[in-house]
């Protein structure tokens, strides 16, 4: 056996070894890496967020405004769909201070981040709804292999998760990128079926967030 020949086959052993190693191509290692030197770019920043999520033969749709400033603050406004006129801050605890919607949306509630009143219909938290934690969960999740293709200036970046059962049955992620390379989209598939269905607009980037911002 000759030494490159037995570099090589060490290297794909080693690879083999690796519990739960990624198959990634070059084009979604370089996707992941302009998503991460975008984000560390971002002091604060607003958008809109359109939320599809299914659960079984439950379907939630909403419509929110984020805001976001580092380290760990965050507000979101339930704007439309279900729950509309709720509200929830979060500065990095493990709780959340807002109210909901309706005629409750005088009752103000100091929540454990994972009470059901205070995540959406498929468990999502306030924490987890910023492009850091979605770059945090595209950078941690267990896949079988990932590949990115850009078309008219969109990037898509896809992820075959490794275990679905580990994932509440995700079996795919997709997430596509804008010009800016944050996200403008993020899916999640069960099969062929949608279950997380997000989309991000009217991004605005470090921008000066009012101290009342994080006021309810």
């Amino acid at each position: 056996m000759n030494a490159a020949f037995a570099s090589v086959t060490a290297a794909a052993v080693a690879l083999l070894s690796v519990p739960h190693a990624a198959l990634g191509t070059q084009a979604a290692d370089d996707a992941v890496a302009k998503f991460s030197s975008a984000w560390d770019a971002v002091r604060t920043y607003t958008c809109t967020i359109a939320a599809h999520e299914v659960r079984g033969k439950d379907v939630q749709d909403r419509v929110y405004k984020l805001a976001f400033s580092r380290p760990n603050n965050m507000r979101m406004d339930i704007v439309g769909g279900a729950g509309r006129g709720g509200a929830a801050v979060w500065t990095g605890s493990d709780t959340v201070y807002g109210h909901q919607g309706g005629f409750l949306s005088f009752v103000r509630l100091h929540l454990n981040i994972h009470d059901p009143k205070a995540v959406s219909l498929r468990g999502t938290t306030v924490a987890q709804a910023s492009f850091g934690a979605l770059l945090t969960r595209i950078k941690t999740l267990k896949t079988s292999d990932r590949d990115a293709k850009v078309v008219d200036g969109v990037t898509t970046l896809t992820a075959n998760v490794l275990d679905p059962k580990a994932e509440a049955g995700v079996t795919r992620v997709v997430m596509m990128f804008g010009a800016n390379h944050l996200p403008v989209e993020y899916d999640e598939y069960q099969g062929d079926l949608v279950v997380n269905h997000v989309r991000y607009t009217e991004y605005k980037g470090n921008v000066t967030l009012p101290d009342s911002t994080w006021k309810i």
